[in-house]
């Protein structure tokens, strides 16, 4: 009997969990560009410099004060829901035959970020890539540009790209911060550069005051892709004291154990969250009783799956379980019960596979006609171990006194060299032993 594998993994890291709240937004444009308000600008720009450390010095800002108006205004009316407008109002300002450079980046800057609303990402990652490329943007926003591409990037599943600008990102800005090696580490657990991932998670927890659940989470998952169990297990028991109700977090350690040999400490981890009462679901109940049956448990895991059925957690249109269910009754040797499951079970099966395991029981319990029945079934709705159930239907149909009938399952069942042997050994028996044909 086949034992269910639980040696995954159960984790939820959407590929927006580390992206920050919001798009970068854009500063707002002077409206004019007297030579006494760009020396404020310049100033004021000086003063509030978010780049300190950065490669790259501040372009000079040239815009005429209309299109200036008209940017504000694009900007207020995406601040306010209204896209269309927004894009109406930028539409203008890149056709317009005055805009320079950097009323062109910035722009494109705001387009972008339209289209991202739209859930244009292509578009959005092109006019950034555009934006960028223009090298007009101050650099108040011309860095929030490289760092939302990443952003986008990596919600649009493009992590080599992800990985450069981040890099182009931290060079060209001199900013180390958490956020952005956090971004570079998910980037580079979903490129499944897993001890890289874990290297560069490490670096932004170390990084940061507050890290967040979610960094710990890729770092724990990265070491678990590493075989690394014993400190993906460090990771997973951390949160988990933090958080002992959250059943992602009792999933995802149960997962860790299962994998690094350490099923008494699943089994007691699940069995504990069950007297919790945080077992409500039929993947929860399931899971459990995978743990039993490969815990050599799986009278445990049958009562289990029972009780499941009882409360209407798992319903009883649920085939996979109602397999289980059969599976464990039959590693635990209650082949009455184990048929009674899989009886149940048959109906909603797409294939024979359930068919074959009941009839392999009744032949054990030498119930010849069910047994023939099943095994029939079986064939008919299609089985993997052909051979083997043409074996079993012809030893039915001899134990019934269907000669005839016995000897043509076992000429079908020569067909396979799994059982060739054997029906050949039965053959000679059937054809050689002169027993009688009871019919």
């Amino acid at each position: 009997m086949h034992v269910p594998n639980v040696k995954k993994l159960v984790l939820c890291l959407g590929a927006a969990t580390l992206l920050a709240a919001g798009v970068a937004s854009a500063s707002r444009i002077p409206g004019e560009r007297s030579s006494e308000s760009q020396r404020s600008s310049k100033s004021s720009k000086k003063e509030e410099n978010a780049y300190p450390n950065a490669k790259r010095h501040d372009p000079k800002t040239d815009m005429p004060s209309s299109l200036g108006t008209k940017l504000n205004k694009a900007q207020d009316a995406a601040t306010e829901g209204d896209t269309d407008k927004a894009l109406g109002l930028i539409e203008e300002v890149l056709n317009d035959k005055k805009v320079t450079p950097y009323a062109k980046a910035f722009a494109l800057y705001l387009r972008s970020n339209a289209k991202w609303e739209k859930e244009d990402g292509a578009g959005a990652i092109a006019d950034l890539k555009e934006s960028i490329a223009l090298d007009a943007l101050p650099n108040n926003n011309q860095f929030p540009a490289i760092y939302t591409l990443a952003q986008f990037q990596l919600q649009e599943e493009q992590y080599a790209d992800t990985i450069k600008t981040v890099d182009q990102y931290i060079d060209q800005s001199g900013d180390r911060k958490a956020e952005a090696i956090a971004l570079k580490g998910n980037a580079l657990y979903r490129a499944e550069r897993y001890q890289e991932a874990a290297d560069t998670m490490k670096a932004a927890i170390a990084a940061s005051d507050k890290p967040q659940d979610s960094w710990n989470q890729i770092l724990m998952a990265s070491y678990f892709e590493l075989n690394n169990y014993g400190e993906a297990a460090k990771i997973s028991e951390a949160q988990l004291a933090k958080n002992p109700t959250d059943k992602k977090l009792i999933q995802q350690l149960a997962s860790i154990y299962v994998n690094s040999d350490q099923n008494d400490k699943a089994l007691k981890l699940l069995a504990d969250s069950k007297s919790k009462g945080l077992m409500t679901t039929a993947e929860d109940y399931k899971l459990l009783a995978q743990l039993y049956a490969q815990a050599d448990k799986p009278a445990e895991g049958a009562a289990l799956l029972e009780e499941g059925f009882q409360k209407g957690v798992i319903p009883a249109s649920n085939y996979e379980l109602t397999k289980l269910l059969g599976d464990s009754y039959a590693l635990a040797d209650n082949e009455p019960k184990a048929i009674e499951a899989y009886n149940k079970a048959s109906p909603l099966a797409k294939d024979g596979e359930v068919d074959f395991l009941r009839g392999q029981l009744q032949i054990n319990a030498q119930q010849w006609a069910p047994a023939k029945e099943s095994l029939t079934k079986s064939l008919q709705r299609g089985v993997k171990r052909q051979g083997a159930a043409y074996v079993l239907l012809g030893n039915a149909e001899n134990e019934l006194g269907n000669k005839a009938a016995a000897i043509a399952a076992m000429e079908k069942a020569k067909g396979y060299p799994e059982t060739a042997d054997m029906a050949g050994k039965w053959l000679k028996m059937i054809k050689g032993s002169g027993v009688p044909n009871k019919k």
